[in-house]
């Protein structure tokens, strides 16, 4: 992520006016960077919760209950953080939409030529 992130610096840096503001690449990077190692976390207490349903179920005792309950709240935290964090890239990402909808600093387009 970090070598494209370089690349597409010099390439902003290469055509004139591509972006609005080369910091918004930046915010870009980071809150993405942000979800995906949330959504990883996420990914690991969902195991973890998984594992302490299970054995729940297995042998349902007050402490394999109180490890269940235990787990859901850890899950419940991560998820409220990942909810968040992608919140703001969505929002984040309707931001780069109308910036690039209401500019007006083109002068060539690389694209289309």
């Amino acid at each position: 992520m970090l070598i494209a992130v370089v690349v597409m610096r010099f390439v902003i840096k290469r055509i004139p006016n591509l972006l609005p503001n080369e910091n918004l690449v930046i915010v870009h990077v980071l809150l993405f960077t942000a979800v995906t190692s949330t959504w990883i976390l996420l990914r690991v207490y969902a195991a973890n919760l998984h594992e302490a349903e299970n054995e729940f179920y297995a042998h349902p005792t007050i402490e394999s209950y109180l490890n269940w309950i235990y787990a859901s709240a850890s899950y419940v935290k991560v998820q409220l953080a990942y909810n968040t964090v992608d919140a703001l890239l969505h929002l984040f990402m309707l931001y780069m939409l109308h910036q690039f909808s209401i500019f007006e600093g083109f002068v060539y387009d690389p694209i289309t030529g």
